[in-house]
């Protein structure tokens, strides 16, 4: 596990998995929720589109490699010249798929939705997702 002392704001018991599993799940759902617009609003295909919730499975592991080496690159004596690299191949990697996957092959799922309704779905889970992060640290004390 990486050393996480530069990170004060963050617990010592927080792991590399589960900062990577929140990073891949944070930078999912807004390309998701575009990727929805984009293919019910722009383009009206019907249903979710299932194939950007299987770059998951790629981007879950990628997340948690990132987060896990990244100490060791930022220590490198190179960092201010390859940051922006970093973080632009890492956004990237892990919000352009999404959006590549809705367009080129979307294997639509949950069909029966009217026109709006696969947005509004991922639209709903992002707000829950937000409200259950918001309620959680009211009640921890640290919201």
């Amino acid at each position: 596990m990486s050393d996480h002392s530069r990170n004060r704001d963050v617990p010592d018991d927080v792991s590399d998995v589960t900062l990577g599993f929140c990073l891949a799940v944070a930078m999912f759902l807004p390309s998701y929720f575009g990727a929805t617009l984009i293919t019910d609003a722009l383009l009206g295909r019907v249903g979710l589109p299932l194939s950007p919730l299987l770059w998951l499975f790629v981007a879950v592991p990628l997340a948690i490699a990132m987060v896990h080496v990244e100490d060791r690159v930022q220590s490198r004596p190179d960092w201010e010249r390859l940051e922006g690299f970093w973080y632009g191949v890492g956004v990237g990697a892990l919000t352009l798929p999404p959006l590549g996957l809705a367009l080129l092959a979307p294997l639509p799922t949950l069909t029966g939705l009217d026109r709006g309704g696969p947005s509004m779905v991922v639209f709903v889970a992002l707000a829950l997702l937000i409200v259950g992060i918001v309620v959680r640290g009211k009640l921890r004390g640290t919201a």
